[in-house]
C-alpha cells in the first residue's frame, strides 16, 4: 500500500481502473488484491463509474477497496443512448488506444491473399481520395470496410519466424452496392488516414471496443521479446504502444501484465592489494510495466503504463515480480 492512500475517493470523469489503483498501490496491477476479486471478476470488472465514492477498509488487517452504499445497478432503456457517467471506466487511458482497437494492425499471409480486394477507381486512378468510387471483389455483405496493405514482417527476435505482417491502415470505405453475382461491389470512400489504392485489401470495420479489463498477471510464467514500437522507433516510454512477440498460442490475453527488463551492463572492477581485476556484471533492473489491450494469435499490442527508462526494441520482458 502507499502511506499516502486516501480513506475515500470520489470517482471523477477521465479516471482509469490503473489511475486509481495507482493512488492506493505501489504496483497498479495489484488491483485485483485490493478489490479481492476472483479471476473472472478480473478479467470483466465493470467495477465503478464517475460519481461513486471508494472507501478503504481493513479485513483481517488486509487492506479492501468497496463502494461507497454497496452495489451499484445501472437500467437503461435499449433506445436511451448511453452516457458516458453510466459507464463503466476502462482500464488504462482510452484515448491513447482506440486507434489501435478499431484497425487491422497484424496479418498473415494466407489472411491477406484470402480478403477481399479493391480492383478498380474512377477514370482509371490508381491513388483513391475521399468520396470516390471504388470497386472491390470479394464482398459479402455491406457495411463499413477498412482498406489496407501488408507493411513489414514481425520476426520474432528469438527464432527468427515470421509473426505476420503489420497493416497499413488507409482508411474507411462504405458499400454502396453489392451488386449481382459476376460484377464488382461498389464502395464510396468516407475517410482517408495514409492512402487507398487499387490492389489494396478489404476487412470489416470492427464494432466499438471498450477496454474494461482489470490488469492481472499472467497464470503461467510467460517470456518474450519487445519486437516493435509503433511508428517505426527503436525505444519506447510511458504511454507509447508496442508489439511483443507473444500472443494467444503463448496464453497471452487481454489486461495481462508484464514487466521489462534491462540486463546489467559489465563493468571492470579493478583490484586491490597486488589483486588481477575483475569483470562484473551489474544486475537485471525493472525498466517499464506494460499492460496488453489486444491480442493476435502470434503477437500482442501493449501500452507502457510505467517506464523509470527507456525501453528498446528486443528488451526481454516476463510475468511481473511480486
Amino acid at each position: 500500500m502507499r502511506p499516502d492512500a486516501p480513506q475515500r475517493y470520489v470517482v471523477v470523469k477521465g479516471d482509469t481502473l490503473w489511475g486509481i489503483s495507482a493512488r492506493y498501490l505501489k504496483n497498479p496491477w495489484k488491483w485485483p488484491k485490493l478489490w479481492d476479486m476472483n479471476r473472472d471478476e478480473v478479467k470483466n470488472p465493470h467495477l465503478i463509474y464517475p460519481g461513486e465514492a471508494l472507501l478503504l477498509t481493513f479485513v483481517d488487517g488486509q487492506p479492501r477497496l468497496s463502494r461507497e452504499g454497496g452495489q451499484r445497478n445501472v437500467k437503461l432503456s435499449p433506445r436511451i443512448r448511453i452516457e458516458e457517467a453510466d459507464r463503466a471506466l476502462a482500464s488504462i487511458p482510452s484515448t491513447l488506444i482506440e486507434p489501435f482497437l478499431k484497425r487491422p494492425l497484424v496479418i498473415d499471409e494466407k489472411q491477406f491473399q484470402a480478403a477481399p480486394r479493391l480492383v478498380a477507381g474512377p477514370e482509371e486512378r490508381v491513388v483513391l481520395t475521399t468520396g470516390d468510387k471504388a470497386y472491390a471483389t470479394g464482398l459479402a455483405e455491406g457495411g463499413t470496410w477498412q482498406a489496407y496493405r501488408a507493411g513489414v514482417p514481425l520476426r520474432d527476435p528469438d527464432s527468427g519466424e515470421n509473426l505476420g505482417f503489420e497493416a497499413i491502415y488507409g482508411g474507411d470505405l462504405e458499400v454502396h452496392k453489392l451488386g449481382q453475382p459476376g460484377e464488382a461491389q461498389t464502395l464510396r470512400i468516407t475517410t482517408i488516414s495514409e492512402e487507398i489504392q487499387v490492389g489494396d485489401r478489404l476487412v470489416q470495420a470492427p464494432k466499438d471496443t471498450f477496454v474494461s479489463y482489470a490488469p492481472h498477471a499472467p497464470e503461467s510464467d510467460i517470456r518474450g521479446r519487445v519486437m516493435a514500437v509503433y511508428n517505426g522507433v527503436a525505444e519506447a516510454a510511458q504511454f507509447q504502444n508496442l508489439v511483443i512477440n507473444r500472443g494467444r498460442r503463448n496464453g497471452v490475453e487481454i489486461g495481462h501484465v508484464f514487466t521489462v527488463f534491462k540486463k546489467g551492463g559489465a563493468i571492470k572492477v579493478a583490484g586491490e592489494g597486488g589483486n588481477k581485476s575483475q569483470v562484473l556484471r551489474l544486475p537485471t533492473e525493472d525498466a517499464g510495466t506494460l499492460f496488453v489491450y489486444r491480442v493476435f494469435d502470434k503477437v500482442a499490442y501493449a501500452l507502457v503504463m510505467q517506464s523509470p527508462v527507456a525501453i528498446n526494441v528486443g528488451d526481454p520482458f516476463g510475468s511481473p515480480r511480486d
